[in-house]
């Protein structure tokens, strides 16, 4: 009985720390929402977003409005793609964990996703809203 007790409320204590999420990366709870390290940068897709993005810019034929990114130095930007970093295979990254790669940091919570670069740049991605610093 005390094992079962303990087993259940290790199950939903949140994570406060470092997360356990893989080197590669992580979605949150909610599944609507991932992110993969990509060689130099870090990216963040959003499934049914409902935010207005940027323009399409003339140079992408393919997806946008729907990912983020960002790279080790500069600001953050939207991603063309003609794929996606939302999957089933991915990780849960509990909202309160943090997860730290390659230089990078992503905070996830019920608001959505922050990830940053060493220097502070950046993004905030959820479904009903964007931010890029």
């Amino acid at each position: 009985m005390i094992a079962l007790l303990l087993a259940s409320t290790l199950a939903v204590a949140p994570l406060a720390t470092d997360a356990l999420a893989s080197d590669a990366g992580f979605s949150l709870p909610s599944g609507r929402l991932g992110c993969e390290l990509q060689d130099t940068s870090v990216r963040c897709d959003v499934r049914g977003a409902t935010f207005k993005a940027l323009p399409r810019p003339a140079s992408c034929p393919l997806v946008w409005g729907d990912a983020l990114g960002v790279k080790a130095t500069g600001r953050a930007f939207f991603v063309c793609h003609g794929d996606t970093v939302l999957g089933a295979a991915r990780p849960v990254l509990a909202y309160g964990a943090r997860w730290r790669r390659g230089g990078f940091t992503c905070l996830s919570s019920p608001a959505g996703v922050r990830c940053t670069n060493g220097a502070g740049h950046g993004f905030e991605l959820a479904r009903a809203r964007y931010r890029l610093f």
